[in-house]
């Protein structure tokens, strides 16, 4: 695997993911998290990598963010005397003095692509910096190496695709496909894809533009999927960005028939609205991916 450190999106961090993974290699601590699927990620790569170096911890799911008052102030929880590891996914919270508490939360960097002397604003989210972290902390790690290919899973969930191409996105996509972590195709190219994504999108055409795939060239297909695409391109729910990513740029994780954009929409939609059964779902569903390692356990 090569050094997420060294990438133009989180070289600008490395200072304070470097403090981090000191911080939290030195354990024991308990790890904190809201039970959204965007905290759940962040906190499987922090448990795979401790796991990994044989580092006592505890986890804690917190209530969902949405459950959580706009104005509560008090998020991190308290633990006296013991060091604590809080994820928060929405940048919620101010940052803290404590010597005993680190707080992951999304931060802006300035990115330039390879090849070009524009730079862009981004954010990074709490996934790839708790990746980085984790690739520190136990960098050959099996549990550790089995969580790679979700590298870019909480940075497609936020909202920077839904107005604008997001560059870090783009950025730890390309990272992952050219390091041969994950593979990036088209929709067709994909045996069980989620289409409920897509408005507009007819499944019945989808599956004969499937069966003709293989026979086509580069610009059949390139004609083909763009036709196939119209339809959808006049209704409304989804951004430009975002649907050209679902319909030409599909994240493919190794041994899995479905892809990660519709793992993460399967997921969210199967997500509780209640704060006690989210509590339980979000264990759940981290126990089955640190003993599994796969995200939704269909898929095995």
């Amino acid at each position: 695997m090569h050094d997420l450190l060294q990438t133009s999106f989180l070289s600008p961090l490395k200072e304070d993911i470097v403090k981090a993974s000191q911080f939290i290699s030195n354990g024991p601590l308990v790890l904190a998290a809201s039970a959204d699927l965007e905290g759940l990620l962040a906190l499987g790569f922090l448990e795979a990598a401790l796991l990994d170096a044989g580092i006592s911890y505890s986890r804690r799911f917190l209530q969902p963010m949405k459950h959580v008052p706009r104005d509560e102030q008090n998020l991190v929880p308290k633990y006296n005397g013991t060091k604590i590891v809080f994820i928060d996914s929405f940048g919620k919270t101010d940052d803290t003095n404590s010597e005993n508490v680190l707080i992951v939360k999304p931060k802006e960097v300035e990115v330039q692509f390879p090849h070009s002397e524009q730079k862009k604003r981004g954010t990074v989210d709490v996934v790839i910096q708790s990746s980085a972290l984790a690739s520190m902390i136990s960098p050959t790690g099996t549990k550790t190496t089995s969580f790679r290919p979700y590298v870019g899973a909480g940075q497609w969930l936020m909202e920077g695709l839904d107005t604008t191409i997001d560059p870090i996105h783009t950025l730890v996509r390309d990272f992952l496909r050219d390091e041969g972590t994950i593979k990036v195709v088209p929709l067709p190219e994909i045996s069980q894809p989620n289409v409920d994504m897509i408005p507009g999108l007819s499944e019945r055409r989808l599956k004969k533009l499937r069966t003709l795939w293989t026979d086509m060239n580069a610009n059949q297909r390139s004609q083909a999927l763009s036709e196939f695409c119209l339809p959808s391109l006049a209704t409304e729910g989804i951004s430009t960005a975002r649907f050209e990513e679902l319909i030409w740029k599909r994240m493919v994780l190794p041994n899995q028939e479905k892809d990660l954009a519709s793992i993460l929409h399967l997921l969210q939609s199967e997500w509780p609205e209640t704060k006690d059964e989210a509590l339980l779902f979000a264990s759940r569903l981290l126990d089955s991916w640190l003993r599994t390692g796969h995200l939704f356990e269909s898929t095995d």
